[in-house]
């Protein structure tokens, strides 16, 4: 099959630093970082506190819009290592061209303008000292006031993949496709180019990997794509749970009726390793699986900023945080949001936002020294099993102490419907709308 990746799609990405690796990620030393120079960045007055955010994803862009609006006195910097933002949540339909990718872009520029806060784009966090509140980027020295990181996930193969070389070899030739955007770019010329055979997905263990029914909704889209082309293949999804964890019947009715022959479902896989070179998953319950091509993922971990920081205990993968705070235990002047924390919601881009709302207002408090009430976050969460097709959940979240939560006010439509796709498509423009404008 001939590559149908628009050139001007590639265009847009392909000279940007969101395909761009960091130039010091991990590599420079505190020793060379201590003697970085303060950046010199202008107060809204001499007393401004400053609030710096590592991060410009669903969750740190949000925090500096309504810190901002909430007091236009406070001094925020949100910092990323890339120049623009792309959406990982609604790109599994652009993997298959049902949008197209100025509805995954945009700018960092326009919301700092408009909201008064500074962005250091193109820009990499080396090091957090906590005890002197400084953050050391390539461009230099930031003191802090309050520190929130929010930097996404990261992988951890080695519970599948032992050898380092091994890692990077999935990394490059089956990415996971969870960390935007060059891992998307690289699946979507897979999905385009796939001729025939096996096209491998796989589902991290647990609960605490970025977003729940994701690897459903693409496993489920992808089929209906080489449905629609006809390709001579279909998608084989391992997955190490008994059943999708959310949306389940949802995601079964589209594989009994609308892509029929077109997916494999392997429940209770129990991965224990994968062979990159021989293309092997090896399970507990299906013994060896062969493939073609696809996209392994593997388990989660919070970004590495959030264990350079020193806010992970050791032989763990998320942060020790207040869950209903979520400041560092031992340091209130240091949060964690989004997709790197610890707390057992969905990583997902509304549960992002809303609960960096509550942070914002959490922060503000701080800095007013007020208290205020506890706000879970709301997940609200949409998946598309075929053009105009798709099936959702919402919930909130109860606080059961000690560390617990369980889902509350849980309502769902799992029958695709063309309905339910519109308000996908809604869905994501309000929240780019709440992000951005």
């Amino acid at each position: 099959m001939e590559m149908r990746l628009d050139r001007r799609e590639f265009l847009k990405l392909s000279g940007s630093s969101v395909v761009a690796a960091s130039l010091l990620s991990g590599g420079a030393s505190f020793t060379f970082a201590k003697k970085m120079e303060e950046l010199n960045l202008p107060k809204p007055s001499k007393n401004s506190p400053r609030v710096v955010i590592v991060g410009a994803g669903w969750s740190g862009l949000t925090i500096a819009k309504y810190i901002k609006m909430g007091n236009p006195n406070v001094d925020v910097v949100l910092i990323d290592k890339r120049h623009e933002f792309f959406s990982c949540p609604v790109s599994n339909l652009w993997l298959v061209d049902l949008v197209n990718l100025e509805f995954l872009m945009h700018d960092f520029l326009t919301p700092a303008a408009r909201h008064g806060y500074h962005i250091l784009t193109g820009t990499s966090v080396i090091d957090v000292d906590r005890s002197a509140r400084k953050v050391y980027t390539d461009k230099g020295v930031l003191s802090y006031d309050y520190l929130v990181l929010a930097p996404g996930i990261d992988y951890h193969y080695e519970s599948w993949i032992k050898d380092p070389k091994e890692i990077e070899l999935a990394q490059v030739r089956y990415p996971a496709g969870f960390i935007p955007a060059s891992e998307h770019i690289r699946i979507k010329e897979k999905i385009q180019n796939f001729e025939k055979g096996t096209f491998v997905l796989t589902v991290p263990p647990g609960l605490d990997y970025r977003c729940l029914p994701a690897p459903y909704e693409r496993a489920t889209l992808i089929a209906w794509y080489f449905k629609k082309n006809k390709v001579n293949g279909k998608v084989v999804l391992v997955d190490n749970h008994p059943d999708p964890p959310v949306k389940a019947k949802g995601f079964h009715y589209a594989w009994d009726n609308i892509v029929k022959d077109y997916v494999e479902y392997y429940p209770n896989a129990g991965i224990k390793s994968v062979d990159v070179n021989k293309r092997r998953i090896s399970t507990e319950a299906y013994g060896d699986i062969d493939f073609d091509d696809g996209a392994i993922y593997p388990i989660c971990k919070a970004g590495e900023i959030v264990f350079k920081a020193g806010l992970v205990k050791k032989g763990e993968r998320w942060p020790d945080i207040d869950p209903l705070k979520y400041h560092a235990v031992g340091d209130e002047r240091v949060y964690v949001t989004g997709d790197a924390r610890n707390q057992p919601f969905s990583k997902s881009g509304n549960t992002s936002n809303t609960e960096a709302h509550y942070i914002a207002k959490l922060i503000l408090a701080k800095i007013a020294g007020k208290e205020i009430a506890y706000e879970p976050p709301r997940t609200l969460c949409y998946s598309a099993v075929a053009p105009q097709e798709a099936i959702w959940i919402d919930l909130t979240y109860k606080y059961l102490g000690n560390g617990k939560f369980e889902f509350a006010n849980v309502k769902m439509d799992e029958q695709p419907k063309e309905s339910n796709y519109k308000a996908y498509i809604e869905w994501a423009k309000g929240l780019y709308r709440d992000m951005f404008a």
